[in-house]
């Protein structure tokens, strides 16, 4: 549910004097991601009515998409290193783009499986370059804005992207939803031929060195709770559609106003953990937004009602996306002369907990399970994280977070 922000040297000079328009282009084609990896959430009836087959295995391609991320981020990451930045964010985003149309035209299931797992391909390869580039471009002086537009485009194409993304599969169909996704990504292409400039190739580190970190158990367990966290809120968050829809009766454009209204919570938890990590720690924001999921993922069981569904959307939507910040925080301090790979590891486990979540839950509804028994799994999966948590905290007490800021509780 976030960027995998890779830093340039701090070498990289003052900022360039025009960064704001190569950068909002960026930020386009993060937008164009950002839709992409949740929209499909808000279609999968209308695709598995389409191609002939279960919630479940239409369920499968959202696993595709994000599984592929998952796993070929870092090692792209390393085989890419030397080649020139521009080149590569194009191709990456051209690919993107072209998955996307073919997504459009599947005539099957195994067709669309494919097209999802180029659709991850081209998303691996640049996501993390633009928040590359965005730094280099800016600069080290205006280099935390630059990072923020393109964490920018992810959440704005979460709030708005997907809302009419799943209006369009809604009322035309999941076919249209996916051209639209595509559609923007064809314009962040053209943008990024046209206003993107040269630039530098940053100082790659060896994937033995990358990997080394993972022989770090501390590591491992902080990544782990966070795999597990978004499996929770993704499996739930996959099949909505058909849990609203059972559950509330929720259907069309309310269904898209209520995923606006998670979009809405999700900026929240994006920024105010954030927040709130400066100022009481990132175990404890950890702690609240665990407690959060498991309370909203429960309380989907019982809102019947329109306005109890808005409710309980926004509030999950916010405990979601604010695991990712204070656990970057929280790698960052365990391996402080590395933070760019202990934050792609980080994004990596985001992207495999969503591949996790989406394949359970397909499979559990394929066997049977109802939609309030697929959000008690999550709501328990979110609390088995628990003691994952607890057991990082413990691991990490040699390296203690910066002290809260003094006066503010």
């Amino acid at each position: 549910m976030t960027a995998e922000e890779v830093l340039p040297p701090s070498t990289a000079g003052t900022a360039a004097p025009r960064w704001g328009r190569p950068v909002a282009v960026l930020a386009l084609g993060s937008f164009a991601m950002g839709t992409d990896s949740f929209v499909l959430a808000g279609i999968l009836p209308r695709i598995a009515q389409g191609l002939r087959i279960s919630i479940g295995d239409a369920g499968q391609t959202i696993t595709a998409f994000a599984l592929t991320y998952g796993l070929a981020a870092p090692f792209l990451a390393v085989l890419t290193s030397r080649l020139p930045r521009k080149p590569l964010l194009a191709f990456g985003l051209g690919l993107f783009t072209l998955a996307n149309v073919a997504s459009a035209a599947a005539p099957n299931l195994p067709l669309l499986l494919l097209t999802r797992i180029l659709a991850g391909l081209g998303a691996a390869l640049y996501t993390p370059n633009a928040s590359a580039a965005a730094a280099t471009l800016a600069g080290p002086a205006m280099r935390g804005r630059a990072l923020a537009v393109i964490l920018g485009g992810l959440t704005v194409g979460t709030v708005f992207g997907v809302p009419v993304g799943t209006a369009i599969g809604q009322h035309i169909s999941w076919r249209a939803s996916l051209v639209f996704v595509a559609a923007v990504g064809a314009a962040a292409l053209l943008g990024v031929l046209a206003a993107l400039p040269r630039l530098p190739i940053p100082p790659a580190v060896p994937l033995q060195q990358r990997l080394a970190v993972l022989a770090d158990r501390r590591v491992v367990v902080t990544v782990l709770f966070v795999l597990l966290t978004i499996a929770a809120s993704i499996m739930v968050y996959t099949y909505i559609a058909e849990i609203l829809g059972e559950v509330a009766h929720v259907h069309g454009t309310r269904l898209a106003a209520a995923l606006l209204v998670w979009g809405v919570g999700g900026v929240f938890g994006s920024f105010g953990s954030g927040w709130l990590t400066d100022r009481v720690g990132a175990s404890r924001t950890l702690t609240f937004a665990v407690g959060l999921l498991v309370l909203t993922l429960a309380a989907l069981t019982v809102s019947t009602s329109y306005v109890a569904v808005l409710a309980v959307m926004l509030l999950n939507g916010a405990a979601g996306w604010a695991l990712a910040t204070p656990n970057n925080h929280r790698l960052t301090a365990l391996v402080p002369a590395l933070p760019t790979v202990v934050i792609s590891f980080n994004s990596s486990g985001l992207y495999l907990g969503q591949a996790l979540g989406a394949a359970l839950g397909g499979v559990l509804l394929d066997h049977g399970v109802t939609a309030r028994t697929l959000c008690l799994v999550g709501a328990g999966i979110a609390l088995a994280s628990a003691p994952v948590h607890a057991l990082a905290d413990r691991m990490g007490r040699h390296a203690p977070e910066p002290a809260p800021i003094p006066g503010k509780n």
